[in-house]
């Protein structure tokens, strides 16, 4: 069963936030938005990550990997969110959590995005997070755990494949085919009817106007890979 945290979703509970930095704290920022939309109250049990062990988000504590690991049966029912931009520690964290057969991974779409809400006109995976001002058109799906920033735009008939994160300002083109483990930077730009293939990090300001055949690093106007 997915589960969607949105305006039409009513009843949820946070158990467990996977990240500690910057969009930890706004993916916090955003249970609280969800709050004020009438919705219930959403507070974390837990931060948990390798930095700021000890400290405090929201009044929640942060702990370590380890210590979920001695306070979390493996068979304890929670809902995780993986708060994290890199492709490659979502997958790490997931991969970590495989033996959790009973997480929950929610999908949290922010009150203050929009996209066509017709039955079928856009599918999500679990454990995506879509930030406020977030503009996904028609057609469109979108994998597991993407992360769709704030104020990104997302044309018809495009596809996201799983753990790709599409950064703050991006704009996708219709038609565009974009695979998993896909970073694209704040501001860059990839133009219709193209495709990238997996584990592609697209620079900021970048601009795509060729398909991506290659895993690699492209930077640049137009986009060229570098490495």
């Amino acid at each position: 069963m997915k589960f969607v945290i949105s305006l039409t979703n009513s009843i949820f509970k946070v158990d467990l936030v996977f990240g500690t930095s910057g969009f930890a704290k706004e993916l916090d920022s955003f249970f609280y938005d969800i709050k004020e939309a009438s919705l219930p109250s959403f507070k974390p049990d837990f931060f948990i990550g390798r930095d700021f062990i000890g400290q405090q988000i929201s009044d929640v504590e942060i702990i370590s990997e380890e210590d979920f690991k001695s306070r979390v049966s493996k068979d304890s029912e929670a809902n995780a969110f993986i708060a994290v931009g890199s492709p490659i520690i979502k997958n790490k964290i997931f991969n970590m959590l495989a033996e959790y057969k009973s997480l929950k991974f929610p999908t949290v779409i922010h009150p203050k995005s929009s996209y066509d809400k017709r039955p079928g006109k856009v599918s999500f995976g679990q454990g995506t997070i879509v930030c406020p001002g977030a503009v996904i058109t028609t057609e469109i799906n979108i994998g597991d755990f993407v992360l769709v920033y704030l104020n990104t735009t997302i044309g018809h008939e495009t596809s996201i494949g799983n753990f790709s994160t599409i950064s703050p300002g991006a704009n996708i083109s219709g038609n565009v085919k974009i695979g998993k483990n896909v970073f694209i930077g704040t501001g860059a730009m990839v133009l219709e009817r193209l495709s990238i293939c997996d584990d592609v990090v697209i620079g900021a300001g970048a601009v795509v106007n060729r398909s991506i055949t290659e895993p690699g690093v492209y930077v640049g106007v137009p986009a060229k890979r570098i490495k």
